[in-house]
């Protein structure tokens, strides 16, 4: 008996768990809320390249044809839940992030692919976009000047701060005012809710704040042509890098004070241990930089600068062959040579004594007619006997044609 009514409890209290369960779980059905995320690009089409998760729930869920996506969810009491929409190209940082409100169920965003970007760019696509310019503290500011880079269109803030132009995606919207920081802006923000004007919050200048890039850059004295002179003259190669043959770029950062006082160096591309102090000391050892100015008003500014270190080349020796003095030479010698037998005794005989002027020379006898007759003639005079002959004297005619052939006296 005791066992048939402990089967009896157990299985009361089963039937009261389940019918608990699905008490609960209408509960749950009913206090679900439902959420229509409307998305569509800067020119108002269905954005259907997205999809949405809840931040700790794996469910993903897609827009339909019209950009839309509907989903239901639970809303927390105690704890707020946010939901994040991501393009389909990027899956990991989300465009758009919300928070999940039983007060806003409909929100609607614009967001564009990359692939509408490159549309919009090549298409010149513009919008007229309005903004309202203010302060951290609410307040408008009046006479901003809003310009889109480099097409020369501008606008100013009226007395409320508001501002009306005509953008694209091709060019940044540049935002100045008189002791704020100025601001660089794309078109994409102002077409988020073209409805209303986007709100612009301003910053006041700081004299302690560091920039990084300002209307003119501090600058060498004398610029970068004399600043790299400075480094070739002063640049001192450490010995055990150029014996092991290191080379390279170190890369330097620093601030140029509002006096131009080189401040805070530091190495942000490493080398070698040597090459890097060379560089800090190179940095620390300049003189003073010409400040970076921002609207006439001169602030401090980060600089990076590259030094490089290159093992120098020795220029090769040129030595002079020994070939080619020896040519010199013997041209020398062949240019004397010419010189000297164009002074020979030949040359003087022809030119200033000539055969035809010759008065003992006949007119009718030619040089080879005569050379033929001293040759019989010799040949006649041999002498036939082992005694030496006395020898004939000449006559001028013969002594003059021996002298002139080289014929010895026998």
């Amino acid at each position: 008996m005791k066992r048939i009514n402990l089967y009896i409890t157990v299985l009361l209290l089963h039937l009261y768990n389940v019918n608990a369960t699905a008490s609960i779980n209408g509960i749950n059905d009913d206090t679900k809320t439902k959420f229509k995320v409307e998305i569509k690009n800067s020119i108002g089409e269905p954005q259907t390249g997205v999809f949405l998760k809840v931040t700790g729930r794996s469910d993903v869920y897609k827009p339909d044809s019209c950009g839309i996506i509907s989903f239901e969810y639970e809303v927390p009491k105690n704890y707020k839940r946010t939901a994040n929409i991501y393009l389909n190209e990027d899956t990991k940082n989300p465009e758009k992030t919300f928070t999940l409100d039983k007060e806003n169920t409909e929100p609607d965003f614009c967001i564009d692919s990359k692939e509408d970007i490159l549309r919009f760019k090549q298409e010149n696509s513009t919008f007229n976009i309005e903004g309202i310019v203010t302060t951290e503290d609410g307040e408008p500011i009046t006479g901003a000047t809003v310009s889109i880079q480099g097409t020369g269109k501008y606008t100013s803030t009226d007395e409320i701060g508001l501002f009306s132009i005509v953008a694209d995606f091709n060019h940044y919207i540049i935002i100045r005012a008189d002791g704020m920081e100025n601001l660089s802006m794309t078109v994409s923000p102002f077409l988020i809710n073209q409805n209303e004007a986007y709100n612009i919050v301003m910053r006041k200048k700081s004299g302690e704040k560091i920039y990084s890039n300002v209307e003119k850059m501090p600058e060498y004295p004398g610029g970068m042509k004399y600043f790299k002179r400075y480094i070739d003259r002063n640049l001192k190669y450490p010995e055990e890098a150029k014996k092991n043959k290191i080379e390279g770029v170190v890369v330097m950062q620093f601030v140029v004070e509002k006096n131009g006082d080189i401040t805070s160096p530091r190495v942000v591309r490493r080398l070698e241990t040597s090459l890097d102090s060379v560089a800090m000391n190179l940095i620390k050892g300049m003189p003073r930089w010409n400040p970076a100015s921002d609207h006439g008003v001169k602030v401090r500014c980060k600089y990076s600068v590259p030094i490089a270190f290159k093992i120098p080349v020795p220029k090769p020796v040129v030595v002079q062959s020994p070939i080619k003095e020896i040519q010199a030479d013997s041209l020398t010698a062949i240019k004397d040579s010419i010189t000297i037998m164009t002074d020979s005794l030949i040359t003087d005989s022809i030119a200033k004594d000539s055969l035809l002027k010759d008065s003992i020379i006949i007119s009718t006898d030619t040089i080879a007619n005569d050379s033929t007759a001293i040759q019989k003639q010799l040949e006649n005079e041999k002498i036939t006997t082992d005694k030496p002959a006395k020898v004939k004297k000449r006559n001028a005619f013969i002594r003059f044609f021996r002298w002139l052939f080289g014929i010895k006296e026998l």
